[in-house]
């Protein structure tokens, strides 16, 4: 595979990843309404279905820079990398409830300020909370560098088995038991797997794949083991709830999730390697600049798109799921789109900054890290 394949190939994932988190925060207080109905039946599916996007970017920067050599350097790593996402999570972090506070009675400006001060240990908005484990994951970047550097195929592969059986299917299992028998599969928490536990196991799956060639890999078989785990996942989530816990912790710890995420990536990658219109690919490669700056501002656009569509839009049902999402996602891209023309303001925002000599093509589609 040339560069220039794998460069649009995660241009291609990126774009469609950040399409399915928008999905899920405009679709959630669908999956809450007509409970039971085949709207909210079929909702709920794709709101489940789309879960596969958090570990999608997480695998995406596994491949990117844990290919890369400059995240061996500690010195580029602070400088550069750990900067361009920690500045704009900063600026959010106070726009957002800012912004809430000043069009709304939701928050206070005390509770503003209060948890302004407690941004090391929760976000101002629950939107950010991806924002955590990615900082950390940067930070780590240079030690998992040099582990996977040193370590064979079938070390990684090791890794990331402990981490699936230790982080996902035993819990998983354990959730599925009568409730006497739930602690039998539970690990004590003095024999935690920390060190290749969370999104890390996802990380090092994006640098694994990129490593492999998948071409020979079935895409009908890669299909079916998506929908196959999404459907039995979706089920699952609704004969046990508990599945889903407050703090996301269940993109790990559900078995369901990280199987329909490894497929789903090997498969995007696969079809993203065979898109050759140039029109498709431009499209793409405009679109995945903004992707980190549309995450970031997206939900506050749903804050206030969500209720006066429920105000003044009649139509109701999967339409006005489809019609809220369309209208949040191009706003969000307007918006974005914008931002990035404004020196400074562009990378305090979305952590990006337009260079004056245009560089290659190839390049320009790359996302940024």
């Amino acid at each position: 595979m040339n560069k220039k394949q794998r460069i649009f190939y995660l241009d291609f994932i990126r774009v469609i990843a950040i399409l399915l988190v928008i999905f899920i925060h405009v679709s959630t207080i669908d999956t809450t309404k007509h409970i039971g109905t085949t709207d909210w039946q079929i909702v709920k599916m794709l709101n489940y279905f789309a879960h596969i996007s958090v570990p999608i970017f997480f695998m995406i920067s596994g491949s990117l820079m844990l290919n890369s050599p400059k995240t061996l350097s500690l010195k580029y790593t602070w400088e550069k990398r750990i900067p361009r996402v920690t500045i704009p999570f900063i600026m959010w972090s106070i726009i957002i409830p800012t912004v809430v506070n000043l069009t709304s009675n939701v928050i206070t400006t005390n509770q503003v300020w209060h948890r302004l001060q407690l941004i090391l240990y929760q976000p101002t908005s629950p939107i950010l909370w991806f924002m955590y484990p990615l900082i950390g994951i940067y930070i780590l970047s240079p030690i998992i560098k040099t582990f996977v550097d040193n370590a064979s195929t079938r070390m990684l592969l090791y890794v990331t088995s402990v981490w699936l059986i230790t982080c996902s299917l035993l819990p998983s299992i354990s959730v599925m038991m009568p409730k006497e028998y739930k602690h039998v599969f539970q690990l004590s928490p003095v024999a935690n797997f920390l060190l290749i536990g969370g999104f890390v196991g996802y990380y090092i799956l994006g640098y694994i794949i990129s490593q492999l060639n998948v071409k020979d890999v079935s895409a009908f078989a890669l299909l079916v083991l998506f929908i196959g785990m999404a459907t039995f996942g979706n089920f699952f989530s609704e004969s046990v709830p508990q599945t889903f816990d407050a703090n996301n912790s269940y993109y790990v710890t559900s078995i369901f999730i990280p199987i329909m995420s490894i497929s789903a990536y090997i498969l995007l990658q696969k079809w993203g390697t065979r898109i050759k219109s140039k029109f498709t690919i431009g499209i793409f490669e405009f679109l995945a600049p903004l992707v980190f700056g549309i995450y970031l501002i997206h939900n506050l656009i749903v804050f206030f798109i969500e209720p006066w569509f429920m105000k003044n839009v009649a139509v109701t049902g999967i339409a006005a799921t489809f019609l809220r999402y369309f209208v949040v996602l191009i706003i969000a891209i307007i918006i974005i789109w914008i931002l990035s023309w404004i020196p400074g303001i562009n990378y305090l925002l979305t952590g990006n900054s337009r260079k004056k000599n245009k560089e290659p093509k190839k390049t320009r589609s790359a996302p940024k890290h």
